[in-house]
């Protein structure tokens, strides 16, 4: 992110030597003092500046030069290189060789892949904080347009990052002639990578064909398109901060996400996309959905459903959309264990049954409780488990009379029923009518007595007579926490 204070894009050309080592400096302000880093050394002349210049302009930092081999060709002058700059700075040479295995795309792709996979065991055998590669502003030029061609978002348009969690690119701001320069003015020797300038490359005709037909629009398409990527990551980094505070907003039980519509609706369609965005990558496999599934979820109307890839289905019903799996976690019925905490792992809950074995908090302080003789006064206790929308934190707590010594966690079942103030009904319309989300509906559990016969819906509904005759004379409680929990015992 460019600080308010600086002008997007890259420095003018051309930068001199005392100018490449402060921005490299710069670059690398938020590593700290003394620390370990990685830095990417293929033996071209970017990587080797690269190196150079860090060790330069932060001589208290301990260098681990990486070089991955792909096996993709003869290689053997790029080892001689590396080798002899390992030697020139004194920095330790880790050498790794990758097998370049396209999963669905291109060789260059894959290479990339485990290229920074590699780079990043490597910090991690050595403890290094970060990695650094050498991007200079052409790259980030071309992958903008690479990213363009392809149909790329707003995110796209931010392209390579400064700094992306622990990957550094100290060069990118910094012109490519000027880099090759101080290479070849500080006497480096330097290999050229054949793959550069493979005609069928898309990188190679967007370096040697569509940018010099830009430069005949503009007189600067590098510099143009470096300082859109500034300006657009400055951007989209504030857009995207309000849609992780609306998507904070989101149920979860279990697998599943719930966001209001209203939420949605309140909110600019930008963020609104971006928020179904970041909640359909987390359901899903992480990987950010397509513009056109995101419409798709955005369109959907009461009642409706579509499966989308990665294995997600979204739903919308009473205001709310979900997204959830389309293989949903499922555990067998499990008995509620007396004066401790029973998982329910598929809603992300416990349930924690106290007994008349439990101590009862003093209702004031400093004041002794009195223990009468037959008499039990149920512990106060928090309900901080995740709730699905319609549930209530008041009703994740039950008083439950005696002649409940066992009760058992299960899935709802067709037919089950509920007795209520107006009579029986089916749990699935008192779950419908409070407004749970159908895939929330199949993981909440439903608490039954020996006779397999529901005797709570926690957060949402009781037995009736179970809910009067516990409140009358108590035996035990249940209450809802998250799970792991311990109860939440004032």
């Amino acid at each position: 992110m460019t600080d308010v204070g600086d002008a997007p894009g890259p420095e003018p050309t051309p930068t001199s030597r005392a100018r490449l080592v402060e921005v490299v400096h710069a670059a690398l302000a938020d590593v700290a003092h003394g620390g370990r880093v990685v830095v990417a050394l293929s033996g071209g002349p970017d990587s080797t500046a690269l190196a150079y210049l860090v060790a330069e302009a932060r001589d208290d930092l301990d260098l681990v030069l990486a070089h991955v081999r792909h096996g993709l060709r003869d290689d053997a002058a790029d080892q001689q290189v590396v080798a002899t700059h390992a030697s020139w700075l004194g920095a330790p040479l880790e050498v790794v060789e990758v097998e370049v295995r396209p999963q669905g795309e291109g060789v260059a792709a894959a290479a990339r892949r485990e290229r920074y996979r590699a780079l990043r065991r490597v910090a991690a055998q050595s403890g290094a904080g970060a990695v650094l590669v050498g991007h200079t502003a052409e790259d980030q030029a071309e992958t903008l347009l690479l990213r363009l061609a392809r149909g790329s978002g707003p995110d796209g348009l931010a392209g390579m990052r400064r700094r992306s969690g622990d990957l550094v690119r100290p060069l990118l701001g910094l012109r490519r002639a000027d880099v090759h320069r101080f290479v070849l003015l500080e006497g480096l020797p330097s290999v050229a990578d054949p793959s550069n300038e493979d005609p069928i490359s898309p990188r190679a005709q967007v370096r040697h064909r569509l940018l010099p037909l830009l430069a005949s629009v503009g007189p600067d398409p590098v510099a143009a398109l470096s300082r859109l990527a500034d300006l657009a990551a400055d951007e989209t980094a504030a857009l995207e901060t309000w849609a992780v505070s609306v998507s904070e907003q989101a149920r979860w039980i279990g697998p599943v996400a719930a966001i209001s519509q209203r939420d949605l609706a309140d909110v600019p369609v930008a963020i609104a996309r971006r928020v179904l965005r970041r909640l359909l990558a987390r359901v899903g496999d992480g990987r950010p959905p397509s513009a056109a599934a995101v419409a798709r979820v955005a369109d959907l109307h009461a009642g409706g459903a579509i499966d989308l890839p990665a294995g997600v289905r979204a739903s919308a019903a009473a205001g709310w959309t979900a997204l959830a799996p389309r293989e949903l976690p499922e555990q067998a019925p499990t008995e509620l264990a007396v004066t401790d905490a029973t998982p329910w792992a598929p809603a992300g809950i416990s349930i924690v049954r106290h007994g008349p074995g439990d101590a009862t908090p003093s209702p004031t302080g400093g004041q002794i409780a009195l223990e009468l003789t037959g008499a039990w006064t149920p512990p106060r206790v928090e309900v901080d488990a995740p709730l699905p929308p319609g549930a209530l934190a008041a009703r994740g707590r039950l008083a439950v009379p005696e002649g409940l010594e066992r009760l058992w966690a299960r899935h709802r079942q067709p037919g089950d029923r509920l007795r209520l103030p107006a009579g029986t009904r089916r749990l699935k319309d008192v779950l419908i009518d409070v407004g749970v989300p159908r895939p929330m509906r199949a993981l909440w559990p439903v608490v039954v007595d020996a006779d397999n016969r529901p005797v709570w819906l926690p957060g949402i509904a009781a037995d009736e007579h179970v809910l009067r005759e516990g409140r009358r004379r108590p035996a035990g409680l249940l209450a809802l926490t998250r799970l792991g929990g311990g109860g939440g015992r004032q």
